[in-house]
């Protein structure tokens, strides 16, 4: 399988996408987190 659809494409890099969201946002929870641990948020 040579050929890779414009529909896969599209969804490979929208999974992707989510994927790198998701990652960002367990990040600053987890900073968030840490600062209010800390006290200073």
């Amino acid at each position: 399988m040579e050929e890779v659809s414009m529909g896969t494409k599209v969804l490979n890099g929208f999974l992707t996408l989510m994927v790198g969201v998701l990652v960002l946002i367990l990040i600053a929870v987890v900073v968030c987190l840490i600062l209010a641990a800390f006290g200073i948020f």
